[in-house]
C-alpha cells in the first residue's frame, strides 16, 4: 500500500491507530465502469482531483448552520439518544468555521450546498436532488464533453 500511495494510486489516504487506510483512483473507475453511482465523503482537497471528464462528479457539500443552531441540534441529539458526545462550545465553533473555510476555499467545486440546519430536512433536500440528477440533464464544463 504505501508504495501505491507513493505512485499516487490514491485518491485520499490515511493512517488510524496504525493501520493503512485509504480510497484507490482503480476502485473508483471500477464503480464508474460498472455503470454504478459511486459515492464518496472526501476531503476538499480530493475533489480537485475528482473534478475531470474522466469521473464527472457531482459534488454536494453538506454545510454547517449557524452556531445557535448547530447548539440546539447538539443538544436534541443529546436529549433524544441519538448521540452521546456532547460538542464543546469550542467544537461547535470550530465546525461552523471549519464549514465556512471550506465553503470559501473550495466553493466554486460544489454543484450543490446543502445547510444542515435539519437532519430530516436536509436528508430529503439531498435525495431530492439524486433523484433530479438520475432524471433530469446536467450541466458540465465544455472541456469534458469536447
Amino acid at each position: 500500500m504505501e508504495a501505491d500511495i507513493r505512485a499516487g494510486r490514491y485518491l485520499e489516504h490515511g493512517e488510524y491507530e496504525g493501520n493503512l487506510y485509504g480510497t484507490r483512483i482503480d476502485s473508483i473507475r471500477g464503480v464508474v465502469a460498472a455503470g454504478k453511482v459511486c459515492v464518496l465523503d472526501v476531503n476538499p482537497q480530493a475533489v480537485k482531483v475528482l473534478r475531470t471528464a474522466e469521473f464527472v462528479p457531482y459534488v454536494v457539500f453538506i454545510e454547517a448552520p449557524d452556531f445557535e443552531t448547530l447548539r440546539a441540534m447538539n443538544r436534541a441529539a443529546l436529549e433524544s439518544g441519538v448521540s452521546t458526545k456532547q460538542l464543546t462550545e469550542a467544537d461547535l465553533r470550530r465546525t461552523v468555521e471549519e464549514s465556512s473555510r471550506i465553503q470559501r476555499g473550495y466553493g466554486h467545486y460544489f454543484d450543490l450546498s446543502l445547510v444542515n440546519s435539519n437532519l430530516e430536512r436536509t436528508f430529503r433536500e439531498l435525495q431530492a436532488a439524486m433523484e433530479k440528477l438520475r432524471t433530469e440533464p446536467q450541466w458540465v464544463p465544455v472541456s469534458w464533453v469536447y
